[in-house]
């Protein structure tokens, strides 16, 4: 008897058998790409992209990311529809199902740079990570097919929107003054959270996902306005600003965890502090350290 699309793509049946031809050094394996392609990840893609290659490119796919979480949690909560059962799970997952969020924000990250590089092994890239980290939430028993289709679709229009809208959005926005900026930087992911909180679920994920925005909108625009740091020069530049930007915010996110420990407020101290470091205070350090390898060979 022949399942209905429907019915085949919302199938445990496909979860059943992943889960018999597993082995230790798959389940290692998928786990392994399954947090490659988390969101907090991304950001930390984004960011790269941000120190190292292209400041304007890598602030918009950050921007990118973040809509398309707010996004994946306004449709999971709108859809309510399950996962697999718990038996078949190999790593925790208590939300609902449908759109996968590592999906979707996997084909909304690499939709999006395929979109403004129009480079074939970007492209090809991408397609082959999301593939791969959809195939991970499915072998991992966390996803029926139909939830990372979704994903796809949802994320690749994601893509698609921003990039076909970034000019129009841009010109509007830089038009206004800075004090309007920080207003909007400011406002704008409240207004999202306060959206969102007609919604009963994901509260918690959505105020951190809107103190990051803040966080990283806020320190963003005090970069252009007091620092303005070029991309990178050459390989070597692009490396050692890698080195530091982690190094910076390792020692922010170690601090954080500590202060955690102390009182749970800190959560949300964390992830304004992390956004903010990543924009404001690394390329302070980006720019300071640079100028004093300029005044060294000038000397010499």
């Amino acid at each position: 008897m022949m399942l209905e699309p429907t019915q085949f793509l919302f199938n445990e049946n496909t979860s059943i058998f992943f889960r018999d031809i597993g082995t230790p050094l798959l389940d290692v394996f998928f786990k392994v790409i399954t947090n490659v392609g988390s969101e907090p990840a991304y950001i930390f893609f984004a960011l790269l992209i941000f120190w190292c290659f292209n400041k304007k490119t890598g602030i918009r796919a950050m921007y990118v990311i973040f809509f398309s979480a707010y996004i994946t949690i306004l449709a999971k909560n709108l859809f309510g529809m399950p996962r697999p059962p718990a038996y078949l799970h190999k790593v925790t997952e208590n939300d609902f199902g449908f759109p996968s969020g590592h999906a979707q924000i996997s084909s909304s990250f690499w939709g999006y740079l395929g979109l403004q590089s129009k480079g074939t092994h970007i492209i090809i890239a991408g397609a082959i990570a999301i593939l791969l980290v959809s195939l991970s939430r499915i072998y991992l028993g966390v996803h029926y097919p139909g939830d990372v289709v979704g994903g796809i679709i949802f994320g690749l229009s994601v893509a698609f929107i921003s990039y076909n809208m970034q000019t129009g959005i841009l010109n509007i926005f830089n038009k206004q003054s800075l004090n309007l900026k920080f207003l909007i930087a400011l406002f704008l992911p409240v207004i999202l959270v306060l959206i969102a909180s007609l919604q009963e679920n994901h509260m918690k994920e959505q105020i951190e996902l809107g103190i990051l925005m803040v966080s990283v909108g806020t320190g963003y625009l005090l970069e252009e306005e007091k620092i303005r740091f070029h991309d990178a020069k050459n390989k070597k530049q692009a490396v050692n600003r890698a080195f530091v930007g982690i190094l910076i915010l390792g020692t922010v996110y170690l601090i954080s965890f500590i202060l955690l420990l102390v009182d749970p407020v800190f959560l949300y101290v964390k992830y304004a502090a992390l956004g903010f470091s990543s924009v404001f205070i690394v390329p302070w350090v980006f720019a300071k350290m640079e100028e004093r390898e300029i005044l060294i060979r000038k000397k010499i």
